[in-house]
């Protein structure tokens, strides 16, 4: 035993003398390195014993090249440096480069070369807005979910005069991690207006949720570690922005976090704009590019004339627009336009104070010039405010449909529910028997035609689909008390002055006009025990009346 003893002390290697000793240890990297004036962090290059460091500055704010101080230096784990911190490295050769020498911790020594470069920021410089856009996630992980890109001004035109501003960064220095900071400012532009998230008409005011990229002078700071830059404005608001670069196009964005609020929607009175603007978006941008790009928008987007009654009715996708005046023998050849309103940076060939010629068939033409050059003829149609007071026929209903998540029709509702045709024979008798409050009233009675019958806005086969409650109240069987409010053409029908039971859109038609009721949308719930009438009971939103003279 004590020979075998013997001879396994003999041979028992200690197994940590290697790692004691450090001499496994040759590493001699630069993990990282701050010197005084530096801004960003040092990119590092090694191949072999081929080892270079470059730093970046703005030469202009360090006193003197030839003594510019380490701040904070790390090695590789057990390399050593005589360039430790506080020390001193010169910059002031001609190619601007100095040496570091690091040993490792088994004694092999590495030499780096040290650049120091003009340090030339990705935000420095003035900046054009390309476009103010968001994201919206209407339950895209969902089946039936959708998502997209809107550009707000789209939904809040009031947003476009930001379009013209500029937004400039300029470099002053870097703090103690290298990141750069210095002075900002958005520029109002031409215009001297910044945009406005909201709409008066409306009542939105989305100001708060996407104001995050601020108006006026501040100063800013490039978080590199996080890739932010943080806005801080002239009342010492921070505005926290990620940062997006588009190195192929040259074009950056800055991108503002918003609230997700998906819970917050409301599925009883739903405005999907407004639940997109308010709840489904995150996040929106700041697009920039170092070229303006002139605005390529050639719309009308209200347009006024003397007398008119109403607002007028705008038609984008057939570039068209449709203003009332009353029957007071106007001269139609020379209207007064009193208000004009053209997309951001177009421009008319008339202004406020222009007349306009309607001479032939009621109609004038506007031509629109976008900021870009491109033009558009938008024709203006001038109806005349018809004397109710007579006998109209009733020719057609029209229903509109649109499903959240999928059709959107038109269509005359005897269509589909052929008992409606019963009232295309009916008589509307209106007299007009006053003005009340400056507004015109009377009796309108709606009389059953030949057949005797009215309208029955029901299924016969089918006595869960009944549309009676909806639309049968809007222009009643037998006589009714009218009155017509002249500002807004909006037309009041019901028992009395005192008991309204429905309001329509008094719309001139070529013929006769239009009453447009507008109708609950969604107030049921979709069973889907409707078969295709499951559209009328839950998604129709409108209810045309078509009478003729």
């Amino acid at each position: 035993m004590l020979v075998f003893a013997v001879l396994m002390s003999a041979c028992t290697v200690d197994p940590l003398k290697e790692i004691k000793e450090g001499d496994w240890n040759k590493e001699r990297n630069v993990i990282s390195l701050l010197v005084d004036g530096q801004i960003g962090t040092a990119v590092i290059n090694r191949n072999g014993d081929d080892a270079d460091l470059i730093l970046y500055a703005k030469f202009e704010n360090i006193e003197d090249l030839s003594k510019v101080e380490i701040k904070d230096i790390e090695l590789s784990y057990g390399a050593s440096t005589p360039n430790e911190v506080g020390s001193i490295l010169n910059f002031a050769n001609t190619d601007t480069t100095s040496m570091l020498t690091v040993v490792s911790g088994s004694g092999t020594e590495l030499e780096w070369n040290i650049s120091m470069k003009p340090f030339v920021s990705d935000l420095e410089g003035d900046w054009y807005i390309g476009e103010i856009g968001m994201y919206c996630d209407m339950w895209s992980s969902e089946d039936w979910g959708w998502e997209k890109t809107v550009m707000i001004a789209d939904y809040l035109p009031a947003v476009s005069p930001e379009l013209d501003n500029k937004i400039s960064f300029v470099v002053e220095g870097a703090d103690e991690k290298g990141n750069p900071f210095g002075s900002y400012e958005n520029n109002a532009g031409n215009d001297n207006l910044y945009g406005d998230f909201s709409d008066e008409s409306k009542e939105w005011d989305f100001n708060e949720r996407f104001r995050r990229v601020p108006m006026g002078k501040g100063t800013w700071l490039r978080d590199f570690a996080r890739n932010k830059v943080v806005i801080t404005d002239d009342k010492d608001k921070e505005y926290e922005l990620d940062l997006e670069l588009f190195k192929e196009t040259g074009e950056l964005a800055l991108k503002g976090a918003l609230d997700y609020l998906p819970e917050l929607v409301d599925w009883d009175d739903t405005d999907w704009v407004y639940e997109e603007l308010a709840h489904m978006s995150n996040p929106m941008w700041y697009k920039l590019t170092k070229d303006y790009e002139p605005q390529t928008g050639n719309s009308i987007l209200n347009l006024m004339v003397k007398d008119q009654l109403g607002e007028s009715s705008v038609d984008e996708e057939n570039k068209q627009l449709v203003v009332v005046i009353p029957d007071n023998g106007s001269d139609i050849s020379a209207i007064e336009i009193t208000a004009l309103e053209v997309s951001y940076g177009a421009s008319a060939d008339v202004v406020v104070g222009s007349t306009l010629d309607f001479s032939s068939e009621n109609t004038s033409s506007v031509t629109v010039t976008s900021e870009a050059g491109e033009e558009s003829v938008w024709t203006i149609k001038l109806m005349v405010a018809p004397d109710l007071a007579g006998t109209w026929s009733l020719p057609s209903q029209i229903i509109y449909v649109e499903q959240e998540w999928g059709d959107k029709y038109t269509k005359d509702i005897s269509v589909d529910f052929v008992n409606a045709s019963k009232e295309y024979d009916n008589e509307v008798v209106i007299v007009e028997e006053g003005l009340s409050d400056g507004k015109p009233f009377g009796k309108i009675t709606n009389n059953a035609g030949a057949d005797g019958q009215y309208a029955d806005y029901d299924m016969p086969d089918d006595d869960t689909v009944d549309m009676n409650y909806k639309l049968r109240h809007l222009l009643p069987t037998g006589e009714s008390y009218w009155e017509l409010d002249l500002n807004t053409l909006t037309m009041s029908i019901g028992v009395s002055k005192d008991e309204i039971t429905s309001t329509a859109k008094l719309v001139p038609t070529d013929t006769g006009v239009t009453l447009q009721f507008e109708i609950p949308y969604k107030d049921n719930e979709p069973t889907w025990n409707y078969n295709n009438y499951d559209n009328y009971m839950c998604w129709s939103y409108q209810f045309d009346i078509n009478l003729d003279k």
